[in-house]
């Protein structure tokens, strides 16, 4: 007798990202279903973390595995692991300023300068020596509204291609002109990163124009050179 769990249709904005390297690629050699619950779950709490890079960390993951998948400790650690040696996710051990733990990251290619950076210091690359919420979240949050998880993995993406200053100022730009929507504010820095801010000395230098930005980027998968 095959037993149904009740199942609510999913709402436009309540969906996890998944890499489609890993559904194309990867899954078909998965085996274990521990792993694959695993995988599942950190990608999940993974497209909600609100860090960049995003991470999640090992004893949130075992609390989660628990109440959301009926996981014990042990499944989740060998679950986890295997998904590590697999490639799928990385790992990282860290001690010192008070904590010990472990965190997991996506393993994406466009963020291992950010990865390894949180290795050698231990924040994200907004934190200031410990790990705190992104500012581009406090600041939509605070302006503009609630960040649903597709306007996150937008916010995201600016904070991966914008200094944060340039962030930060776009959104007082956008409410001194009481336009306060993401839209607006992401015209202003697509226009700073092309054009540079300012005019003449006082020009800021533009963003360098990456040619692979949307080769390698989360459209990646259906844009072709």
């Amino acid at each position: 007798m095959t037993y149904r769990v009740p199942y609510s249709a999913a709402q436009p904005d309540s969906f996890t990202s998944v890499p489609a390297s890993y559904t194309g690629q990867l899954l078909r050699h998965v085996a274990d279903i521990n792993e694959l619950k695993i995988t599942l779950l950190a990608f999940h709490l993974l497209s909600r973390s609100r860090e960049y890079p995003g991470f999640v960390a090992h004893q949130d993951l075992v609390l989660k595995a628990a109440s959301l998948l009926g996981v014990d400790e042990a499944a989740t650690n060998a679950g986890a692991e295997a998904a590590v040696q697999r490639g799928v996710l990385l790992v990282h051990h860290f001690a010192g300023k008070g904590a010990v733990g472990t965190v997991y990251f996506a393993n994406i290619e466009t963020d291992a300068q950010a990865i390894e950076q949180f290795k050698r210091t231990g924040a994200s690359e907004n934190g200031s020596g410990t790990v705190r919420s992104s500012n581009i979240f406090e600041l939509y949050e605070r302006n503009i509204g609630i960040v649903t998880p597709i306007i996150a993995e937008e916010l995201k993406d600016a904070q991966r291609t914008y200094p944060a200053e340039w962030i930060e100022d776009a959104f007082r730009e956008a409410v001194t002109a009481q336009k306060q929507n993401w839209k607006y504010i992401s015209r202003i820095l697509e226009r700073w990163r092309v054009e540079g801010r300012g005019s003449g000395t006082h020009r800021s230098g533009a963003v360098p124009d990456d040619p692979d930005k949307y080769v390698k980027g989360r459209y990646g998968r259906v844009v072709k050179r």
